[in-house]
């Protein structure tokens, strides 16, 4: 899945959609799913290589999603030294259980302080419902929605 907004491509490896998609259908679909984005800064744009999915700690709602799992640190670490540092968290995903997402008040919050801790490089935002995705690019404290140009094989703009 690929989106643009502003010169800022923002690209989805196929391993990445296909692990958030298990959790927008059922049984997964009536908690709140989430993780991080784990990706390469090219220029302008960021490629999402890996992600994490719920772990054990993290707590899970109808209508929400904290991650408190270490392990989530622990995936991107591991990224991060495998790839001899080009590997590194560029954001974080989660789930709405609504067919067209939009970001919460607390979404936009959180999203805004995790912006502020890193106003270099640009951090990729998902929030995946059963109809739609809604991607955000932030950065230098901004949020912008992006536009999908480019589903998975026979996709139709749907994890």
């Amino acid at each position: 899945m690929i989106f643009l907004t502003g010169g800022h491509l923002v690209i989805f490896s196929d391993e990445v959609v296909a692990k958030m998609t298990r959790f927008v259908a059922p049984p997964e679909s009536n908690l709140e799913a989430g993780g991080i984005l784990l990706g390469c800064h090219r220029g302008p744009h960021v490629e999402i290589l890996e992600c994490t999915v719920p772990m054990r700690q993290d707590r899970r709602s109808r209508s929400g999603f904290v991650r408190r799992d270490p392990g989530h640190q622990r995936v991107a670490l591991a990224a991060w030294q495998t790839s001899s540092r080009t590997v590194n968290f560029a954001g974080e995903w989660h789930t709405h259980p609504e067919e067209n997402p939009i970001p919460s008040r607390v979404d936009r919050n959180t999203w805004a302080q995790q912006m502020a801790r890193r106003r270099s490089d640009p951090l990729v935002f998902v929030i995946a419902g059963s109809g739609t995705v809604y991607c955000g690019l932030g950065l230098e404290g901004h949020l912008t929605r992006m536009n999908v140009v480019a589903t998975t094989p026979g996709g139709t703009g749907r994890l």
